[in-house]
């Protein structure tokens, strides 16, 4: 669409918006902006609408192409569902890409709720995504396990909240913080999502 880029420079503005609303207040980035602003620095182009548009559509697709379910995955949600009423809570900026990802590996009615940052212009650890979910599930905390692996925002944002919180290592986070003194510990720790099983369903 633009021709070749700076591969190092595109991934320096890329690592700097991912990390930018952990520096703003945890404000979400709004997609559009964020698509302008990679055609303006990696480019050197006031790019139009059309343009931020086609970027937007490249996006999407690459997106969707990339989301695959792993092996165990379902089994296992079927399994909890049996027990636990399952919602998801996901940092991204935008849920058209989130539900349609859903779709695509077959996920679209597994959780009976569904909030995305993107929604309410806050990234987690902000209370206000979970203060949104909680409101859906109409559920106090204190009821809630959550199951995340990013230490800031899953971790500290679920435990801020007060509910149970369960660390997993089976995936490394794009976005990565060290742990800090005074954080909350996680209720357990996992390294596969497979131990949930006999963690919570035993």
């Amino acid at each position: 669409m633009f021709g070749t880029c700076d591969t190092e420079h595109l991934k320096t503005v890329r690592d700097r918006q991912i990390v930018a609303p952990f520096n703003n207040g945890y404000r979400e980035n709004n997609l559009r902006t964020v698509c302008g602003e990679l055609i303006r620095e990696i480019y050197d182009l006031a790019p139009s609408k059309r343009q931020i548009d086609e970027l937007m559509q490249v996006r999407y697709d690459s997106f969707l192409q990339a989301i695959e379910l792993p092996d165990g995955v379902l089994p296992l949600l079927e399994k909890l569902r049996r027990r636990y009423r399952l919602a998801l809570l996901s940092n991204y900026p935008s849920r058209q890409f989130l539900i349609d990802s859903l779709a695509k590996i077959g996920l679209s009615d597994t959780f009976e709720a569904a909030v995305i940052s993107g929604d309410v212009g806050y990234v987690k650890p902000h209370p206000k995504p979970f203060q949104t979910l909680l409101k859906h599930l109409d559920l106090p905390p204190a009821q809630c396990i959550y199951v995340g692996d990013n230490w800031l925002a899953d971790v500290q944002g679920s435990k801020r909240m007060g509910m149970s919180a369960i660390f997993t290592t089976q995936y490394e986070p794009y976005e990565r913080f060290t742990p800090a003194d005074g954080d909350h510990q996680p209720d357990a720790r996992i390294k596969h999502l497979n131990e949930l099983e006999e963690l919570l369903l035993r």
